[in-house]
């Protein structure tokens, strides 16, 4: 206890043994040939080195170091802004600012507006590869912190990421036998029965009043906005009936850049689980013996599949803490709730 807050200082010469038997036996033999310069920089380092028994450090080290006057001082590196200015955005942009820049950039480089255009391509890849950074708080931080070098490499599916169009089901009135006022609740039912479950804003009274406006113009929409699957299934289901149908993509618009914050999350996150659930099962159905013939491609594949989406899923995840508390600014600004609730004060 005596000796709690004293300082003793120790020749150089003990420390230079000290860190000579530490390196000796951490060293392998064919490298210890090596520490002779090590030694030597400890020589230099280690002249009036102070110990403390309380943890406190030596004065000198802590001492501020003399600069010449006139010297240049170290300034940190500039920040590198080559992802935001490929999607033309500031460093203060939202999740949400990134993504409708990023379906900008990306509807006027799409390589099926400049077929065979290896320069748009390339461009496509870029404005993908900046959204899948830039939307990503992680690897955000990472890049305003250490520029592209502090990234791990991370190639995108730029076609996926863009995401396909949104379909829609258009009905026609012909002469069949179905389109009779005696068979309009008949129909109406088919027409329900006929859509796969599951789509957001169907119901019933949807399906009658596009049953109503094709009655009277003998063309309507019947699905709007919905996957190229859902429509098609759509078309088979009512084909059958000998009903005049028609599935087509909606042009220059993407489904996931109409997403709702809420819908994007829970679109991620489902396609994250049914993902993750794929690569356990493939997983679990490799074999010993199938690991020395090398093909691991559809398991690469996944891997790659389930860390791009972990990637999104952050994404979604902070566009929408990003929703919500612009939702509650916007509330508080005007005193009232969505749902009619004063805010109070």
């Amino acid at each position: 206890s005596g000796l709690a807050g004293r300082r003793f200082f120790f020749p150089h010469w003990t420390l230079i043994f000290a860190a000579g038997r530490m390196e000796r036996s951490l060293r392998p033999p064919s490298v210890r040939f090596r520490s002779s310069g090590l030694l030597l920089f400890a020589a230099l380092g280690c002249v009036g080195v102070g110990i403390s028994f309380t943890g406190s450090s030596s004065p000198w080290r802590d001492s501020p170091r003399p600069t010449r006057r006139g010297a240049a001082v170290d300034s940190p590196p500039a920040t590198d802004t080559k992802l935001y200015d490929v999607l033309g955005i500031g460093k203060e942009a939202s999740v949400a600012d990134i993504k409708k820049a990023y379906y900008r950039n990306a509807r006027d480089c799409h390589p099926d507006k400049h077929p065979g255009n290896e320069v748009m391509r390339a461009k496509f890849q870029e404005v993908a590869d900046a959204y899948a950074t830039l939307a990503d708080p992680v690897r955000r931080q990472k890049y305003d912190l250490q520029g592209l070098a502090g990234l791990a490499f991370f190639s995108n599916n730029a076609t996926r990421l863009f995401g396909p169009p949104p379909w829609r089901v258009l009905i026609g009135r012909t002469d069949h036998w179905l389109w009779t006022e005696e068979q309009a609740e008949y129909m109406i039912g088919l027409l329900a029965a006929s859509i796969p479950n599951g789509i957001a804003g169907v119901t019933v009274r949807s399906v009658k009043l596009a049953y109503d406006e094709a009655y009277k113009t003998r063309v309507a929409t019947l699905l709007e906005r919905v996957s190229e699957e859902q429509a098609k299934d759509t078309v088979d289901q009512l084909e059958e009936f000998g009903l005049a149908v028609k599935a087509e993509p909606i042009e220059g618009e993407r489904s996931n850049e109409q997403e709702t914050p809420i819908q994007h999350f829970r679109r991620i996150q489902r396609e994250l689980g049914e993902a993750s659930e794929t690569l356990r099962r493939i997983s679990q159905e490799i074999r010993p013996d199938d690991i020395n013939k090398g093909d691991d491609s559809e398991f690469d594949r996944y891997v790659e599949m389930v860390r791009h989406l972990r990637s999104e899923l952050r994404a979604a995840a902070k566009g929408l803490e990003e929703h919500k508390q612009r939702k509650a600014e916007s509330e508080v600004s005007n005193g009232v709730r969505a749902n009619g609730v004063p805010v109070p004060r």
